[in-house]
């Protein structure tokens, strides 16, 4: 009699347990507001991103959204092997990543959310304020290497750039440079607030950075034209979003997904940045959105 006593409150505890599980499960059942992101976005892309994370999690208090910051070419290698459900690029992926992504059984997903540009930055004290793009294919192949050369100071040209796994860097040498090799002047620095801190500090350094990177640091964007006759813009959004500016680029979200009905934290996070608060916060951060129909006001004193 014990001992069928004691199966019963053996068999009865396997089923709290069970329901315990189970209930626990459901507790941490992911939905398109509440779970764990991992997101890998480039390193011009990261303060919108990260913004958009802290205002995401704000009205969602149920979701995290871990952002880190790498490249594009390694956002793209960090979503393949599962170390984040979504990258972000300052680019498109190219014909071989997308090779590669599209091949496996998750269906490949690429979404422009957004507009930038390479801004091209120098030293507050240098009194160049325009360049052409030859002139900048020139001053980066290492052609010409002294600011006199260009009508300004008699100083060595320092040019700074990103990494190779960088999209300001593959955009540049493809679009710029022709893909002609960047020069063997030219200082590659990992990561953008170092590029622009060695401009600061650098009264001959010119750099590539991103429209959100231009707001910090004794420095200064340049009007870019596409020839010697201009007409020569500055890197603003109007500019960008007129596609006026030479060196414009999109933003894109890249993540895999199962199917059409497929509801998860990604297409959450990714919904609300492609809808109107997540594009608010793009115009907020000083970029183009790119889901949203977009008026320019011409401001006259």
């Amino acid at each position: 009699m014990e001992r069928l006593f004691n199966l019963h409150r053996l068999i009865f505890g396997m089923i709290l347990l069970s329901v315990g599980i189970s209930a626990g499960c459901s507790e941490r059942e992911e939905t398109a507001t509440k779970g764990y992101l991992a997101v890998s976005s480039a390193d011009v892309a990261f303060p919108y991103i990260e913004q958009g994370a802290i205002k995401f999690q704000s009205v969602y208090n149920q979701a995290y959204i871990d952002v880190k910051r790498t490249t594009s070419r390694e956002a793209l290698v960090d979503l393949a092997n599962g170390k984040s459900r979504l990258a972000v690029l300052s680019r498109e992926p190219n014909a071989l990543e997308r090779e590669t992504l599209e091949s496996r059984e998750e269906r490949f997903v690429t979404r422009t959310v957004a507009y930038d540009a390479i801004a091209v930055i120098l030293h507050g004290d240098n009194p160049i304020d325009e360049l052409t793009v030859g002139q900048l294919r020139d001053i980066f192949t290492g052609e010409v290497t002294n600011w006199k050369e260009l009508g300004g100071k008699n100083e060595r040209i320092r040019p700074i750039i990103r990494d190779r796994n960088s999209g300001t860097y593959e955009i540049f040498q493809d679009s710029i440079l022709q893909k002609a090799k960047f020069g063997a002047n030219a200082y590659p620095c990992s990561t953008m607030t170092l590029l622009t801190r060695l401009v600061d500090a650098e009264p001959g350094a010119i750099g590539l950075t991103g429209l959100l990177m231009t707001k910090s640091g004794y420095i200064k964007a340049i009007r870019i034209g596409e020839t010697e006759e201009g007409p020569f813009y500055l890197p603003t959004q109007e500019k960008v979003h007129k596609k006026l500016y030479p060196l414009h680029r999109p933003l894109v979200l890249c993540y895999f997904k199962e199917s059409a009905r497929t509801v998860n934290l990604v297409s959450g996070y990714v919904t609300f940045l492609t809808a109107v608060k997540g594009q608010q916060i793009a115009i907020n951060e000083g970029i183009v959105p790119a889901t949203m129909p977009v008026r320019t006001i011409k401001m006259t004193n």
